[in-house]
């Protein structure tokens, strides 16, 4: 081979890390590289005396895989491949200026993350991406179903009867504001899945105007401003 032709990235990362092959590149397609500080995920890509610059966390010798949570606004969908979907807020300009992880987003991590824990067009609030297959697991295991956290707006007063209507088997409501016009409303799920919030108020004779999830276990969503994402960091637990 031609030397100026130079070496797959692939190769040159084995080296550095003492690793093999395989795990060079699966740091590589991670997005943990940067080639003259310009992020290459190509295990392929040739280089000869570039700079070669890896993130200190791949060099621990597991590649991390990403989580993202994100505030979803009204009316993006979470199911994929959707003109109007939570992937399309996945920009670095809706990047939160609170994200210290230092993961370099790139296009192929758009494609690998699948929606965790999914809520209704209409709704707004926390939503989760992941790539990481045990946490997929982990936050949709009806097993063990974390809490969810929502914040409702309903029409007009809420009465001592309705309240008790919106207190079934594994929810806890409670009223968080009130004025004559609407009521604010605190929800509490064992689980969560789209629509169910929807029908315990209307069943409970109510009109809802605004759904919000605010936290998923131990992780909030503030102070993420609608549209934004941040990477969930690796001593964040659900």
């Amino acid at each position: 081979m031609n030397s100026i032709e130079g070496i797959r990235l692939a190769k040159r990362v084995a080296d550095i890390l003492k690793c093999s092959r395989s795990e060079a590149e699966q740091v590589i397609v991670g997005g943990w590289v940067k080639v003259n500080n310009v992020v290459v995920d190509e295990p392929a890509h040739r280089v000869t005396d570039e700079l070669i610059d890896i993130h200190s966390t791949a060099q621990r010798g597991k590649v991390p895989l990403l989580t993202i949570i994100l505030h979803k606004t009204a009316g993006q969908t979470c199911v994929p491949q959707n003109k109007n979907s939570v992937w399309s807020s996945l920009s670095s300009e809706m990047r939160s200026n609170q994200d210290r992880s230092g993961i370099n987003f790139t296009a192929r991590h758009q494609k690998l993350l699948q929606c965790a824990a999914a809520l209704e067009d209409a709704a707004t609030g926390l939503v989760v991406l992941t790539e990481d297959p045990s946490m997929l697991r982990k936050l949709q295991d009806q097993r063990s179903p974390l809490e969810h956290e929502m914040l409702a707006e309903v029409q007009g007063a809420v009465s001592e009867d309705q309240l008790d209507d919106m207190c079934p088997t594994g929810l806890k409501t409670s009223i968080n504001s009130e004025n004559p016009k609407k009521t604010g409303l605190r929800m509490a799920f064992k689980g969560y899945q789209p629509g169910y919030a929807a029908g315990v108020i209307e069943n409970a004779g109510l009109r809802l105007i605004g759904l919000k999830r605010v936290r998923m276990g131990r992780v909030l969503m503030a102070p993420l401003a609608p549209g934004q994402w941040r990477a969930l960091m690796p001593y964040e637990r659900f």
